[in-house]
């Protein structure tokens, strides 16, 4: 049944449309990177751009001398406020897991780390996952072969295999990309090594990274983040396909799903609690601004007289959302359309 969902997806229009901005975002990608660590340019009272002409090495050592003395001057701060004080914490602990102050090439994994969360590839993969998922079944309604799955004796079956398409497929293309960015790279800037390093050394906003992570579990972080968004808008996209008549409501109701925590930010007399969630956990600012939340630490917020980390707490929402969807799907199987 799945091998059918997936043929029945790349026989169609939108198999077409989806495979043309799967190799679109593929060919934009690899021409995006961020300023390497070894680059440094900006722009004078002029508005005229300066670019620095010293060795690449004496740039990115001088950089990497700014971050550590920001790290530094985070550890020795002598503010009792709870913020700062687990910002001191952090900072300790990304200090005492320093194993060389000497910069090292990380050329590979800061191009990478930029193209794995960027919001051109985020806002892309979200359009082909709902170009896909909005149509899963409202084009069986529409044509009318609904009529013919829901009498049969293998009704679920047909069913549970949209949701595990609606589960697996977003893994699948978002690995897909991974694959193709990481041999890209690879020409691009050669083997990637020192990924063993603190994945400050990748960052911008390296003060505000949760802890010492290394390089290699920074981007494990992300790549597990991106998947639980992409997952969850699937979800909800097959949800309200399983619940709209065609496909124009189906995306109406999954562009809903993505945009009410952002415009419940915006309603002022909600708890503060929950709207510091929503600020950093709501889908709008998780695709257009990963590299500020993930991994990152921004304090606690009390939720039933818990202290617990914003940024922690948003990422276990995230996986929350997920069973949700799985959990509507499964209700909409029997409740509803089987009922």
């Amino acid at each position: 049944m799945i091998a059918w969902e997936i043929k029945k997806i790349f026989k169609s229009k939108t198999g077409l449309i989806v495979l043309g901005l799967f190799v679109f975002l593929c060919g934009v990608m690899s021409l995006i990177k961020p300023t390497l660590e070894t680059e440094n340019s900006y722009r004078n009272e002029k508005y005229e751009l300066i670019v620095d002409r010293r060795p690449e090495k004496e740039i990115a050592q001088e950089k990497l001398n700014n971050k550590l003395s920001q790290i530094e001057a985070m550890a020795n701060n002598q503010s009792d406020d709870e913020f700062s004080q687990k910002m001191i914490e952090i900072s300790k602990e990304k200090l005492k897991a320093i194993k060389s102050r000497e910069y090292e090439d990380v050329s590979f994994f800061k191009v990478f780390n930029h193209r794995v969360s960027h919001p051109f590839m985020s806002v892309i993969i979200v359009i082909i996952l709902i170009l896909i998922f909005s149509n899963i079944y409202t084009d069986e309604r529409v044509s009318g072969v609904d009529n013919i799955i829901l009498p049969s004796k293998n009704k679920f079956k047909a069913l549970y295999a949209k949701l595990i398409l609606a589960v697996n497929l977003p893994i699948v293309i978002y690995g897909i990309y991974l694959g193709i960015v990481f041999l890209i790279t690879l020409i691009q800037y050669g083997t990637p090594v020192s990924g063993e390093l603190g994945a400050f050394r990748i960052v911008d906003n390296a003060i505000f990274l949760n802890g010492a992570f290394t390089i290699n579990e920074y981007l494990s972080l992300k790549f597990g983040i991106m998947i639980l968004i992409f997952i969850s808008i699937a979800l909800f996209s097959s949800f309200f396909s399983f619940n709209s008549k065609n496909s124009l409501g189906s995306i109406s109701g999954c562009l809903i799903f993505i945009l009410l925590g952002k415009v419940c930010t915006l309603i002022k007399f909600l708890p503060n609690s929950l709207l510091m969630m929503l600020s950093k956990g709501n889908y709008v600012d998780l695709i257009f601004y990963p590299n500020q939340f993930i991994g990152m630490y921004f304090g606690n917020v009390d939720i039933f007289g818990m202290n617990l980390d914003l940024i922690n707490l948003a990422s276990q929402i995230l996986v929350f959302i997920m069973f949700i969807g799985i959990a509507l799907c499964v209700f909409t199987f029997k409740k509803v359309l089987t009922r």
